[in-house]
């Protein structure tokens, strides 16, 4: 099963993406670290997995106030008596499950929404964080003296 987020390949499959890691250097790369491997940031696939989280979030939205919608007014039609109200002790049992129902969806929506929010966030300031030392470090390589010129 392939998500948002997975890379796709020109055949239309796709590579499932990992964002804190990187495969190792087959050729055992140069300099640096001693395990032969690299590991990368990809600040620019995080930004585009976090606005593609908003995006869901947003959809979230309109997904759910199609269906309190529709459950509102299957409350109503059951109940004709007491709309626009809430079911009263002489409503339908349909009814008041359907409102109970509305409730719970209403809750775990505003939860999946908090939880996408909340990952966007944290991949937003993962990549403000990679960025600001990507640069601090290049400005202290660009600050040394080099015997190479």
């Amino acid at each position: 099963m392939s998500t948002p987020f997975d890379a796709r390949k020109s055949d239309g499959s796709s590579t499932r993406t990992v964002l804190n890691s990187v495969a190792a250097d087959p050729g055992g790369g140069g300099g640096g670290g001693g395990s032969g491997s690299v590991t990368k940031a990809d600040t620019q696939r995080m930004d585009q997995s976090a606005n593609a989280l908003v995006d869901l979030r947003g959809d979230t939205e309109n997904v759910d106030n199609a269906a309190v919608d529709d459950t509102r007014g299957s409350v109503m039609g059951l109940n004709k008596h007491t709309a626009p109200g809430p079911p009263d002790e002489e409503a339908w049992e349909t009814a008041r499950a359907l409102t109970v129902l509305d409730d719970r969806w209403g809750n775990q929506v505003l939860n999946l929404k908090m939880m996408l929010q909340d990952i966007s966030d944290k991949l937003h300031a993962t990549t403000h964080h990679y960025t600001r030392q990507e640069q601090e470090e290049q400005a202290r390589m660009n600050s040394m003296d080099s015997a190479f010129g």
